[in-house]
């Protein structure tokens, strides 16, 4: 029988709004942790982020990854006081997960580390640099952005002429007190489930979400400065336009006193296959800090 087995701590920990949420801890000697954000239907899991994480262990570096409220499609979360509440993907509202980041610095914290990376993978790239924008928390030490994608972007391509009829839909759900049903005028046509307000906050450009990595105008990223680190995958389908382009716009948006960015070649969106070399270059970005 195959199998691998990943050594580590698990813990089941409070968000700052009393959910019940679990991470995992895969601990090095030192102070210093990457606290991993996954992206749309992730979970604290996946098998890229484990195996990635052997590359940084032996350098000094503990990896913290765990399901923020947006893990997998429709999930199921109690509360300190064992209500049931439905979030996921297709439900989360994008702006509470500071709750999530907050809690796991907060017990990571607690646990002795003082050095906090935090690590974004496709919308938890939005995450992290929501977080440090709102939050401005000093605890940051710099931002792992792996494969930041416009969300907006890619549904206003997938949706074509009926983007504009399902924004419209889910306008008037939300108008009439519906906003966290779901569009199965949305799901029929492609077959994924999104709530009205969840849908809008990355398809409306007036929603956080939708402005964090507008490639037309980067102003939140421009104004994060802390030392960021950026990959993109030559090979990624959610990138529309020549990877270059969107290079190009992040280095140019940067303000800040430390940018690194790699394109990887032949990498996809979630770097299959180069784990090993995304993880290397992690680990010098952040010896170097």
């Amino acid at each position: 029988m195959n199998h691998e087995k990943f050594g580590g701590e698990l813990y089941i920990f409070p968000t700052g709004d009393n959910l019940r949420t679990s991470g995992f801890l895969m601990g090095a000697e030192g102070d210093e942790v990457i606290v991993f954000l996954h992206g749309m239907g992730g979970n604290f899991y996946k098998w890229g982020i484990l195996q990635g994480a052997r590359e940084i262990l032996d350098r000094g570096i503990s990896l913290f990854t765990f399901n923020n409220r947006g893990a997998e499609i429709v999930k199921d979360f109690k509360d300190l006081e064992g209500e049931h509440h439905t979030l996921g993907t297709a439900f989360e509202n994008f702006e509470e997960c500071t709750e999530d980041i907050s809690a796991a610095l907060d017990l990571l914290e607690d646990t002795g580390y003082s050095r906090f990376h935090l690590l974004g993978h496709s919308t938890g790239c939005q995450k992290i640099l929501y977080y440090a924008y709102k939050s401005k928390d000093p605890r940051i030490s710099s931002l792992i952005h792996l494969a930041p994608a416009d969300d907006y972007e890619i549904w206003k391509n997938e949706l074509g002429e009926d983007f504009s009829r399902i924004v419209d839909i889910a306008n008037d759900m939300i108008s009439r007190g519906e906003g966290n049903k779901i569009i199965w005028e949305l799901y029929e046509k492609t077959g994924t489930l999104w709530t009205a307000s969840r849908f809008l906050s990355f398809a409306s450009r007036e929603n956080w979400e939708a402005r964090m990595f507008n490639y037309e105008n980067l102003e939140i990223f421009s104004q994060v400065k802390l030392p960021t680190l950026i990959f993109l995958g030559s090979e990624d389908p959610y990138f529309l336009k020549p990877i270059d382009f969107y290079a190009e716009k992040l280095r140019n948006a940067y303000k800040g006193e430390k940018l690194k960015l790699k394109i990887v070649n032949g990498g996809d969106h979630s770097f299959h296959g180069k784990e090993k070399e995304v993880f290397g270059e992690i680990v010098e970005f952040i010896k170097l800090l």
